[in-house]
């Protein structure tokens, strides 16, 4: 069996004769081989048409070659083949690149997983594609996260404020009321001692008023005794000795 031809032993063969490099938009010649359309340019400045073949040294005729484009699509796949991520996953069952997504599954599957495997008759779609559409939903969550964070700031900055608007309104309040409190005081102290020395000057002068009340009685009562012993002793005077000072007893 022929040895496989790696891709950089296919490139050596893919190389311009003219430029030696990978052919470059390649022209093919009558003769059947390729050149670069500027290699080939080249080779018609300030000649006819018609040249001579660099490799088979047939005469052509330049104006009338046409695009290789097989050779063209070969030198694309080489190229976006160079460009294949080394480190790609691969499918476990057929080998080759994971590069859709089952939406029905929420797998990263091969191009045959979705023409042979399981995921037949479900909704494919490129990897690329589903990977922008994440991308964009997760750019809108996170805006959505932001903005939630950004409200939650807000709502303990006000909350913040609160706390110390009424902290300092209640110490103000606090300060109201005790000065209040203070006047209140004052006050039932003030209006205490009126009512006390009011209560004292009027006891005082109920006092000695009794006082006076109690001296005149006893005065009286001391002339009533006076009285009493003398009406006694003239009540046991004999009879005319009676009547001689009955007339001297005051009126009632």
């Amino acid at each position: 069996m022929a040895r496989k031809m790696s891709i950089n032993e296919l490139e050596d063969q893919l190389l311009c004769p003219i430029c030696l490099e990978v052919f470059k938009e390649p022209l093919m010649l009558q003769c059947g081989h390729s050149y670069c359309k500027s290699c080939l340019g080249s080779l018609l400045c300030n000649l006819d048409q018609q040249v001579l073949c660099p490799e088979c040294r047939q005469t052509v005729d330049c104006s009338t070659s046409s695009p290789n484009v097989t050779l063209a699509r070969v030198i694309e796949l080489i190229n976006n083949a160079g460009d294949t991520d080394p480190n790609q996953e691969s499918c476990p069952v057929h080998h080759n690149p994971l590069s859709l997504f089952c939406e029905q599954d929420h797998a990263v599957i091969c191009g045959l997983c979705g023409i042979l495997g399981t995921h037949r008759h479900h909704k494919i779609l490129p990897v690329s594609t589903v990977y922008s559409r994440m991308k964009e939903e997760l750019s809108a969550l996170i805006t959505e996260v932001q903005q939630y964070k950004r409200n939650l700031n807000e709502h303990i900055s006000k909350l913040v404020n609160n706390k110390t608007r009424i902290t300092n309104e209640s110490d103000v309040f606090k300060w109201v009321i005790r000065k209040e409190f203070q006047e209140l005081h004052r006050y039932i102290d003030e209006e205490k001692a009126g009512f006390l020395e009011s209560t004292e000057r009027k006891a005082s002068r109920l006092v000695a008023s009794i006082e006076s009340q109690v001296t005149q009685t006893s005065d009286d009562l001391h002339k009533l005794q006076e009285m009493e012993s003398s009406l006694e002793t003239l009540n046991n005077e004999s009879q005319l000795d009676f009547i001689r000072k009955y007339g001297s007893v005051p009126s009632r």
